[in-house]
Order: structure tokens, then C-alpha cells, then sequence
């Protein structure tokens, strides 16, 4: 019981302290960083104004999930649209799978931990009904809680790689926001269009990898 004890204290402590860098990098990022700033370090960085620039936006995108849309913009006003695509891509899609990686490592155990073993069940259940479809779904629409749903279903039982063609397809219609950053209005009209296409293809692609998924499972279950 005592031992029982000592592990949900540390759950919670390793869960708050988290929860506390979250915040602190959303104060600071908020107070100190912005698109004349970014410009600055990119300036300053010379030849490793990109790759410093990339950390920038991986630390952002994996710490401050609530604020990222800044920085996926400003990335098209320093680099270009395109330029500033390839830059939100490989950085979100890290930043995201380092989330499933990170919670799907620890945060899982931290999990059963915290809450009730009768709230665990319930949760896993929840999570495979709303899957990879769901959180594909999330990214590409605008003004969802798409990061914070990557920290809740990657918490449960879903494997690590059903979540790769989501984030990857999601992360691409996050990526264009670049191109307001660079164009303006007809930018905003583009990363809608690639929001629309990629909704379609995407809710497509990631259904079919789940029924494929989900029919294996089934036939594995009928050979036991």
C-alpha cells in the first residue's frame, strides 16, 4: 500500500512538473518570441539559421500545443511559403511523434497511476472508438485541440504506428499555414484548399489503415 502510494506521488509530481514547463515556455515564448525576433536569430544564425529556427519551432510545437499556430505562420514570413512548408513539416511531424513517443513510453504507466482503474478501462475503450480517423480529423480542422487530443489518445492502447500517416497527413495541412505567413489573404485561401484535400485523401488513406488493422486483428483473434 505504502509502495502503491509512492508511486502515484511520483506520477503526479513527474505529470505537474510537466504540466509547469508547459506553462513557463508559454509565458516565455509568448513574452519574448516573435516574428521580429525569430527574424533576428535566423539573421544571426547564418548557416544554421534554418536548423536553429527548426529547434525553435520542435520546442514550440512539443511544449506550447495551444500557441503553435503563431510560429507555423512566422515561419512563412521569414522563409517563404515553401521554404517555410519544408520547415513546419519536419518540425511538427517531429514535435508530434516525439508527444507519441514521450506518452507512449511513460505516460501510459503514469496513467494507471493517477486515475481509478475503472476511469482507465473506460478511457481505453473511449480511445480506440475515436482512433487515428479521429485525431487525422483534429489536425486538419481548423480551431480543434488537435496537440492536446495527441497527449490524450496517445495514452491509450492504440499502437505507436497508426499514428504515423495521421500526423504525417495532418501535419501537412498544418505546414501550410506557411503560406499566409508569406502571401497574406491568397495564403489563407491556399491552406485552405490544403486542409480540404487533405481531409478527403487523408480520411480515406487512414480508413482504410484502419479497417486493414482492425480485420487482422479480427482474423488473428478467430486462428486463436
Amino acid at each position: 500500500m505504502i509502495a502503491l502510494s509512492r508511486s502515484k506521488l511520483k506520477s503526479n509530481l513527474i505529470l505537474g512538473t510537466y504540466i509547469v514547463l508547459m506553462v513557463v515556455a508559454a509565458i516565455l515564448f509568448t513574452k519574448y518570441v516573435d516574428q521580429e525576433s525569430l527574424q533576428n536569430t535566423v539573421q544571426e544564425g547564418g548557416q544554421l539559421g534554418i536548423l536553429i529556427y527548426a529547434l525553435i519551432e520542435i520546442v514550440y510545437v512539443t511544449f506550447t500545443p495551444l500557441l503553435n499556430t503563431f510560429i507555423l505562420i512566422a515561419s512563412g514570413y521569414i522563409f517563404g511559403g515553401h521554404v517555410g512548408f519544408v520547415i513546419n513539416f519536419i518540425a511538427t511531424t517531429f514535435g508530434l511523434l516525439l508527444i507519441l513517443f514521450l506518452v507512449k513510453k511513460y505516460g501510459r504507466s503514469l496513467l494507471q497511476n493517477v486515475v481509478s482503474e475503472n476511469f482507465y478501462k473506460k478511457f481505453d475503450v473511449i480511445v480506440q472508438k475515436v482512433g487515428p480517423v479521429m485525431l487525422l480529423v483534429a489536425y486538419v480542422l481548423p480551431f480543434t485541440p488537435d496537440d492536446e487530443l495527441t497527449y490524450i489518445v496517445a495514452a491509450g492502447p492504440i499502437g505507436f504506428k497508426r499514428f504515423i500517416l495521421p500526423v504525417l497527413l495532418g501535419t501537412a495541412a498544418k505546414s501550410a499555414y506557411s503560406y499566409i505567413g508569406a502571401l497574406g489573404t491568397e495564403g489563407i485561401t491556399i491552406a485552405i484548399w490544403f486542409r480540404v484535400i487533405i481531409l478527403i485523401v487523408g480520411v480515406i488513406l487512414v480508413g482504410m489503415q484502419e479497417y486493414l488493422v482492425k480485420r487482422k486483428i479480427i482474423e488473428n483473434k478467430e486462428i486463436k
